[in-house]
């Protein structure tokens, strides 16, 4: 087996690599340390108004930022070979195989691409504008989840110990995933699973309960229908039970409907300061 975990420069990228390393040693999976160089142009990016002044300055001016881009592009390989060494180093430490995975481009199509051999990605919540970005998801991190095949973990910013697991259920296709995966899989061996049922009690939200209790057997502590909106009794449910990671279908509905009502999968990654692992 191998998981993808993606690093940056932010404060997630130990986090990452913990959440990773736990994936790993309870699957004996090998760990993909992915770092990507996101290609940029310089003159956009320094908004260069070099097209209002003469053509010898303007050549100039280009030159200058070549230049510039130059060094930076270097800079920004030492920086990501400095945390790709420092990763491997980490997941050596915890008894975990890596690889190291360094590229060009863009940051989704190229997580999209190395997932192709891969069984599980981890992505930190937020990225590199992290500190900047409070209460907020990091921008690539909801594309990655909509386009990934393959269950994603957001990673929280510090690891802890997964001893206590929600599961929110909502009977949908990516929800079964999600129930039948922490059901068989050795990462939930010795993990106690909590699984609620958000919303008004009717014969369907039973129904679902009762086979999502029966799938998970005896990993289930507790399978319960809580009234009230989903976003808010989720959020409220992982802080009471002391939950240490949410597990749950993602992005069930449409980007268009998405965008007119909302998700419960973003508000959940939102309003949780505990890794979320996502099926699609």
């Amino acid at each position: 087996m191998k998981i993808i975990a993606c690093i940056d420069a932010s404060q997630y990228a130990t986090s990452v690599v913990d959440h990773a390393a736990w994936v790993a040693f309870h699957l004996d999976a090998t760990v993909e340390v992915l770092h990507v160089i996101q290609r940029k142009d310089s003159v956009a990016a320094r908004h260069d108004l070099s097209g209002a002044v003469g053509l010898g300055a303007k050549s100039g001016l280009m030159e200058e930022l070549t230049r510039i881009d130059e060094a930076e592009g270097r800079l920004a390989r030492e920086q990501g070979n400095t945390l790709l060494q420092a990763a491997e180093e980490r997941l050596k430490a915890a008894g975990v195989r890596s690889e190291l995975c360094h590229r060009h481009g863009g940051i989704v199509e190229t997580v999209i691409e190395r997932e192709a051999d891969a069984d599980l990605v981890v992505i930190g919540k937020r990225g590199a504008s992290a500190d900047f970005a409070k209460g907020h998801l990091g921008s690539k991190v909801e594309r990655v989840v909509r386009q990934s095949v393959k269950p994603v973990l957001v990673a929280s910013r510090t690891f802890r110990k997964i001893a206590r697991a929600l599961i929110a259920f909502d009977g949908g296709p990516s929800a079964r995933k999600a129930v039948s995966f922490a059901a068989t899989s050795p990462l939930f061996d010795d993990v106690e699973l909590h699984l609620v049922v958000a919303g008004a009690e009717t014969e369907k939200s039973r129904n679902a309960l009762r086979w999502a209790r029966e799938v998970l057997g005896e990993r289930c502590k507790r399978a319960e229908i809580v009234a009230g909106d989903a976003d808010d009794v989720l959020i409220a449910d992982a802080s009471q039970s002391g939950a240490d990671m949410v597990i749950m279908g993602a992005y069930g509905h449409s980007p268009l409907r998405t965008l007119i009502i909302g998700s419960t999968t973003t508000a959940i990654m939102r309003g949780v300061t505990l890794p979320v692992l996502l099926f699609r």
